[in-house]
């Protein structure tokens, strides 16, 4: 759980008042890593504010896009897809999973033995 702006503002402020790093962890039950952050935070930045999250990677890989690719390049590994789509086999194989769509051949030869 993150702390607010204002705590950390607080924190911070009684630390320059005078206080130990003991009173103030203590009074405001919080670690001394915590604080040590805070304190690096402050000066660094002269904030206490934590950047904000880089946006997140989009995971899935788009089914009609994987569906045109193996359309395109019927005989393609894995390894040649997941290369295409930046991502690892293993996840073009799950998706490949949930989308019905088998890997194997079915050669003709290996049917008549």
């Amino acid at each position: 759980m993150a702390y607010s702006t204002d705590f950390r503002k607080c924190v911070i402020e009684n630390l320059e008042a005078g206080k130990t790093w003991e009173e103030v962890t203590s009074i405001f039950s919080i670690s001394r890593a915590t604080l040590s952050h805070w304190v690096k935070l402050n000066k660094k930045k002269g904030s206490v504010e934590d950047s904000p999250r880089a946006p997140y990677k989009v995971r899935k890989i788009d089914s009609k896009v994987l569906i045109c690719a193996l359309e395109r390049t019927p005989d393609a590994t894995l390894k040649e897809l997941a290369n295409e789509f930046n991502c690892w086999p293993h996840a073009i194989s799950r998706r490949l999973k949930k989308l019905g769509i088998t890997r194997k051949k079915n050669h003709p030869i290996c049917r008549e033995r």
